[in-house]
């Protein structure tokens, strides 16, 4: 791993000091705005206890410097959130958490995993939306049948997604923020499992979980109203360490954190070619560009992902991926393209 002293931002540098192992770098994770690849912050460590310091020293630095009030006021929220143990967030679905378990053996029990998914309205509801989707041709006329052709792995996805959903944020230009980050991360866990051909496990999680750190500072932003300059900038700096402390309050496997850390820039935690921050990164490039073909920008994704694999993966295979996925959950009824992150 890399020095946990060093600011792991990337940083233009001029084009007569860039080296080419700084302009690889510096295209290979970057994502995408308004067309172009721009820079991301990996925090500085995957250690909760570490992070925890880092931020709050961060965040009162913040709230020193704050000009206006409701910056004063979202820094010391954010501090305040910081000051408890589970940062105040809703506990993880006690259902995806049932079904992990009932699907973890080689023969689920279909009758008690059928029981764990009728005992959850808001579940049985997304099930319902999704197989009566364009994605089939007829609806299903019972949720058995339902449940047969969404698939209990698909099932146990979506009661994982709806922890990114427990995080409330109120109606305005927060909450059209955080649904953006919701679809991202939905859409970034698809590409990250099927990079390695696991659909339920820590794969699909980190990916899914990459920039939950997000949401944490939206929330706070909704409660205090700050400049968007200011919520921007505390998201580019530092969304992956408070996403490291969401991994660490809801338990997750022990990759999911470091995969959230340095998904940015891998290298900097020694990262193999096919190491799970390494595969964060390339779906969340591979997520970005799709979507900027979708919306009429180029940003040449393709390029990013073999820097980012360092050459070791043919880039069309993740940028089908996230077409596909990206199709799929159109067809299901998800607005991915309407949504921005």
């Amino acid at each position: 791993m890399g020095d946990s002293s060093q600011t792991f931002c990337l940083r233009e540098a001029s084009r007569d000091e860039a080296t080419p192992e700084d302009e690889a770098l510096s295209s290979a994770n970057r994502k995408v705005v308004n067309g172009q690849w721009v820079g991301g912050c990996n925090a500085k460590t995957s250690d909760s206890v570490e992070a925890r310091t880092l931020l709050h020293r961060a965040m009162r630095h913040e709230r020193d410097a704050a000009i206006t009030a409701p910056d004063r006021m979202f820094a010391g929220a954010l501090i305040e959130v910081l000051d408890a143990p589970d940062l105040r967030l809703p506990d993880f679905p006690e259902t995806a958490q049932k079904l992990d378990r009932q699907l973890a053996t080689l023969e689920p029990n279909y009758g008690q995993v059928m029981h764990t998914i009728e005992a959850d309205p808001t579940l049985v509801g997304s099930i319902w939306k999704i197989a009566r989707s364009a994605r089939f041709p007829k609806p299903p006329n019972s949720l058995s049948m339902a449940v047969s052709r969404v698939g209990l792995v698909e099932i146990w996805r979506i009661s994982v997604q709806m922890a990114l959903e427990a995080i409330r944020i109120p109606p305005g230009q927060f909450k059209d923020q955080a649904d953006g980050i919701r679809h991202h991360g939905v859409l970034v866990g698809d590409v990250t499992a099927a990079l390695v051909r696991e659909r339920q496990g820590p794969q699909f999680l980190a990916g899914l979980l990459h920039d939950v750190g997000s949401l944490v500072i939206l929330e706070a932003a909704a409660r205090t109203q700050p400049t968007q300059e200011m919520v921007e900038r505390v998201i580019s700096q530092h969304h992956c360490a408070f996403g490291v402390l969401v991994a660490k309050a809801w338990r997750m496997d022990p990759s999911v954190g470091p995969a959230i850390a340095f998904h940015h820039d891998p290298l900097v935690f020694g990262t193999g070619s096919m190491d799970l921050p390494r595969l964060v990164g390339i779906a969340d490039i591979a997520v970005s560009g799709a979507l900027d073909h979708l919306r009429g920008r180029e940003s040449f994704p393709e390029v990013a992902i073999q820097q980012m694999s360092l050459g070791q993966m043919e880039p069309t295979r993740p940028m089908v991926l996230a077409e596909r996925t990206i199709e799929r959950l159109q067809r299901e009824g998800m607005d991915v393209v309407g949504t921005a992150v």
